[in-house]
């Protein structure tokens, strides 16, 4: 074991939200192989030299790992979630009788699939989702109760695709910084799920998945253009819902799979609405209107709600738009 000072360094950040941002490294062999067992099973480092770096952030749905290996090292690791991993050179894998590179091509561990890595000085990025969580995230996308997350292959599904993946993955990582704040995390996290999906080969038929997303990605257009036409009109949901042609679940469903500012057309018409307050606040004369009438003009009945909903979006009180 290593000696003076202490060689296993780690800092971690939980909030009530279950993120975490962790960061630990090894410079001991003993210690190394101690923590990778802990993290990935069966580990045998293959040097009398080695340390290994991992940068990890996420929740429990889903994370980003940034591991750095300096060492040679022989994983088996029983997955219990689904990975997505690309690598420098260095990093072999086997999966039966599957065998690849990640350095070559970014591929696919499912859950319940062995994986047999052969890390040897490489840097390794790998994106983790919970399986329940990812199927969820794949029925609402394309319409499907009953769709089962599953891969016909272990990489993606054409070079095009790759990059396209790679593209967002590095994205992803740009964003880091900001992953404490759920909005941004779940952003970022949907982001990523639907590259995945849309990269890897999932069984059965692509052709069938496309058009029911397109079919949604119809659906929540036409109805964001119909509720900002009609947020001045006392309009619920069911009717945004009849005016594209669509049942209320279904358009709900269409939000949940395509609505990156607001996951649901309630969320959605409110957000129309305050925009619109905050126009009219803008352009009103404070001597001749109060803030609490433009309120209720745009159908927000409860003062204080409407002055904290516009606060939290536009960082100001009602009081001083409406008095600049």
């Amino acid at each position: 074991m290593g000696t003076g000072a202490p060689v296993f360094r780690r800092s971690t950040l939980i909030d009530m939200n279950d993120f975490f941002d962790s960061r630990v490294r090894t410079d001991d062999v003993d210690d190394t192989q101690a923590w990778l067992q802990a993290q990935y099973g069966q580990v045998d480092v293959l040097a009398d030299r080695a340390s290994i770096a991992e940068h990890a952030v996420g929740d429990t749905a889903f994370a980003l790992r940034h591991l750095i290996w300096e060492c040679r090292a022989e994983i088996v690791y029983e997955a219990d979630r689904f990975f997505f991993a690309t690598s420098t050179t260095g990093y072999s894998w086997s999966i039966g009788a599957t065998s690849g590179d990640y350095s070559v091509e970014p591929g696919i561990v499912e859950p319940g699939h062995e994986l047999i890595g052969r890390p040897d000085r490489a840097d390794v990025q790998l994106l983790a989702f919970d399986a329940s969580w990812l199927t969820e995230t794949a029925r609402t996308i394309y319409g499907d109760d009953d769709l089962i997350v599953r891969f016909e292959g272990m990489g993606p599904v054409s070079r095009h695709m790759r990059d396209y993946w790679l593209a967002t993955l590095r994205w992803s990582l740009t964003q880091t910084p900001l992953l404490a704040e759920p909005l941004v995390r779940a952003h970022v996290r949907r982001a990523l799920a639907s590259a995945t999906l849309e990269a890897f080969p999932l069984v059965g038929d692509p052709r069938e998945r496309r058009a029911s997303a397109i079919e949604q990605a119809a659906i929540y257009r036409a109805a964001t253009s119909w509720i900002d036409d009609h947020a001045s009109l006392p309009v619920t949901v069911d009717d945004a819902a009849h005016a594209v042609g669509a049942s209320t679940r279904g358009l709900r469903r269409a939000f949940l799979a395509n609505g990156h500012l607001a996951s649901s057309p309630e969320d959605y018409l409110s957000a129309a609405r305050l925009s619109a307050a905050h126009a009219d606040l803008l352009d009103a004369d404070a001597e001749g209107i109060s803030v609490d009438e433009v309120a209720v003009r745009w159908g927000f009945v409860d003062p204080e709600a409407f002055a904290s909903a516009y606060l939290h979006a536009y960082r100001v009180s009602p009081q001083r738009t409406l008095e600049r």
